[in-house]
């Protein structure tokens, strides 16, 4: 069990020194430190702290070095893969995929080189969807039900 008792219900059993807390100086002191960050790093700093997904900072690192990483979610019927690709490269580019890895090939520096990657769950064989917009390839697959499921029967002995 929890030990509960050790927050207190009221007032008086609060402990001394968080009477004594002064909150307009704690503003003061956490203005003071946020002030030391730059822009930019505070930016980052909130996104990676509120986010699953990478920083803007990360993805542009990502593409000055030519490596892909796609931000990959599922929602409750599509699994959405987001590319960041210049416009140049989409000639260049073959979207593949299975049941559970998305596939992309003719890619620099090395376009005889596939990357794959894996999905969070199984996808239909078929309706896949993708778009380009504003730097940004977005790939959408139809998520299969996990209602697909069969009895097997045990023998009696």
């Amino acid at each position: 069990m929890f030990p509960w008792n050790l927050f207190p219900n009221n007032k008086q059993q609060m402990p001394d020194w968080m009477k004594y807390l002064n909150q307009s100086g704690l503003e003061k002191q956490m203005e003071q430190l946020l002030s030391m960050l730059s822009p930019e790093q505070f930016g980052s700093l909130m996104k990676q702290g509120l986010s699953s997904e990478p920083a803007e900072g990360s993805e542009r690192e990502g593409e000055s070095r030519g490596s892909f990483e796609p931000t990959i979610f599922e929602t409750h019927d599509y699994v959405f893969v987001r590319l960041p690709i210049k416009e140049e490269e989409l000639p260049n580019l073959k979207l593949y995929h299975t049941n559970n890895r998305v596939i992309l090939n003719g890619l620099p520096p090395n376009r005889e080189e596939s990357l794959t990657y894996p999905l969070p769950c199984l996808v239909k064989k078929k309706g896949a969807k993708s778009s380009y917009k504003d730097g940004i390839l977005e790939i959408i697959l139809f998520k299969i039900p996990d209602s697909q499921y069969s009895e097997i029967s045990v023998p009696e002995w």
